[in-house]
């Protein structure tokens, strides 16, 4: 099913670029939005790119489930993977790690570390996580608990390779370019015929009414050359939850097939730099017309379909990217203080209820200790950082959690530039998830109050309001 095909989505449906040189505006049509640059510099362009592995030991925590996984193989290896991008001396860094989230005080770590041993000021790097569910053991819950010695470790190797690609430099061509794909996302969140709201209802449930929001179909896809036209990167953006695998081997999931597609057709030098988009709502399986079968886990193959799907897609539309030697790069952030939510006296109770009474193996259980830890920590407030970084008429924007597809649509919208990559689980966590304030009336397991998902109502129009701001800034130069 479409998900344009419904009223209440038609809102998000058309995100129009105001910048003459687009050939195509609607992200909801097939067409493909390929760039043409009017660059107001004329210095040389700078790129350099790495990846190194960060694969943790068999034995480790695997975070991703309300249970204590230990690794016992793996599949593909894991990255931490960097893009250098440099004009004049003002250099920007992206970097992506095969992780579940990237906890802030490594945030802080990797960012001194490439201050020593680069020029990059350290509010100049973006950092990232691809979500894997089956990843490195570096988040702390009331179920497992993170690797302090592998996380210093990461920090290392995911500074190492921020100072591998700076030093790598080379003089490099760039452009973007976008494309369509809805038939590997969908949102995950349904009206049952009952009136209800229900997360993930289950594939063919015929109680299911209709999806309660939209996705997001773009592929956006930044791409990188040397001076002669021979491959060294590719960005690619895409909103869709990266959790298609399960059991316990370590595996980078459909970003790890799609690098390896692309390594294939343009060389194995190819840096293959996955960016989750906003889809905090929105899942890999169609719960309205897929199979059981397609999907199940662990050691699905679903993942290898995805992964090969969106390099087709990338594929095609790097093709057609017009690149250029010259892109004016600029960084701007902020820090947004966020208040944490309370549970009720009512929630309290019935979770101490549901703790006393239910069997262990009942994922209430789950959610009753999550709840009464958050009251337990209390009242209190947060720093998030918003970060947009431009490289001519592309901008990046990094979120620190998972946000709801909904916003990512409303600051594309807003967006002056010509591409607006939406990046999350960017530069920390502050919180789970950032739902829509409707969302938390209609309830669901996204809005559910935990110890790590507690953040005001409020959030997801503070961090439109403030991307939005930093990307009309970065581009009247404000």
């Amino acid at each position: 099913m479409r998900s344009g095909s419904f009223p209440c989505f038609q809102k998000y449906k058309f995100l129009a670029r105001k910048s003459k040189d687009f050939s195509a505006r609607c992200i909801y049509d097939k067409t493909e939005i390929v760039n043409g640059y009017q660059w107001g510099v004329k210095s040389v362009l700078l790129c350099g790119v790495s990846e190194l592995d960060i694969t943790p030991s068999l034995g480790s925590t695997m975070p991703g489930y309300f249970k204590d996984r230990k690794s016992t193989g793996v599949i593909d290896r894991l990255y931490a993977k960097a893009l250098v991008v440099d004009n004049d001396g003002s250099a920007v860094a992206f970097v992506v790690l095969d992780t579940i989230l990237v906890p802030r005080e490594l945030v802080e770590n990797v960012r001194q570390r490439v201050g020593r041993f680069t020029d990059i000021p350290p509010e100049r790097v973006m950092i990232s996580a691809t979500h894997t569910h089956t990843g490195p053991p570096v988040v702390t819950t009331t179920f497992y608990k993170e690797d302090e010695s592998y996380l210093q470790w990461l920090a290392v190797k995911a500074a190492d390779a921020v100072i591998v690609a700076y030093r790598g430099r080379r003089e490099a061509r760039i452009g973007f370019g976008a494309g369509h794909e809805e038939d590997i996302a969908f949102h995950r969140r349904f009206f049952m015929k009952d009136g209800t709201l229900r997360t993930n209802p289950g594939i063919g449930n015929p109680e299911i009414d209709r999806p309660a929001g939209p996705i997001d179909p773009q592929v956006g896809v930044i791409r990188i050359d040397d001076a002669d036209g021979r491959p060294m990167g590719v960005v690619t953006n895409y909103a869709v939850h990266t959790d298609t695998v399960g059991g316990t081997e370590y595996c980078a999931d459909f970003p790890g097939e799609l690098s390896a597609a692309l390594k294939k057709a343009l060389g194995e030098q190819t840096v293959s730099l996955f960016m989750m988009g906003a889809s905090g709502n929105i899942n890999h399986y169609n719960v309205l017309g897929g199979r059981i079968e397609d999907y199940a886990k662990p050691l699905s193959r679903h993942y290898m379909k995805m992964g090969r799907i969106l390099a087709g897609e990338v594929l095609k539309v790097r093709e057609k990217i017009r690149t250029a030697g010259e892109a004016k790069v600029e960084e701007r952030n902020t820090a947004v203080t966020l208040r944490y939510r309370q549970p009720t006296q009512e929630q309290i109770e019935e979770a101490r209820h549901n703790l006393a009474n239910l069997p262990e193996s009942n994922v209430e259980v789950n959610f009753a200790r999550e709840l009464l830890e958050a009251a337990r920590r209390g009242e209190g407030t947060t720093e998030a950082e918003i970060q947009t970084i431009a490289v001519g008429d592309f901008a990046v924007v990094g979120l620190p959690a998972e946000i709801f597809v909904e916003f990512g649509l409303e600051i594309k919208a807003g967006s002056p530039y010509g591409l607006t990559l939406i990046n999350e689980l960017c530069n920390g966590i502050v919180g789970t998830y950032v739902c829509t304030r409707e969302a938390y009336r209609l309830g669901g397991y996204e809005p559910r109050i935990t110890a790590g998902n507690r953040l005001q109502e409020e959030t997801g129009d503070m961090f439109v309001e403030s991307a939005v701001k930093l990307l009309r800034e970065l581009k009247s130069g404000g």
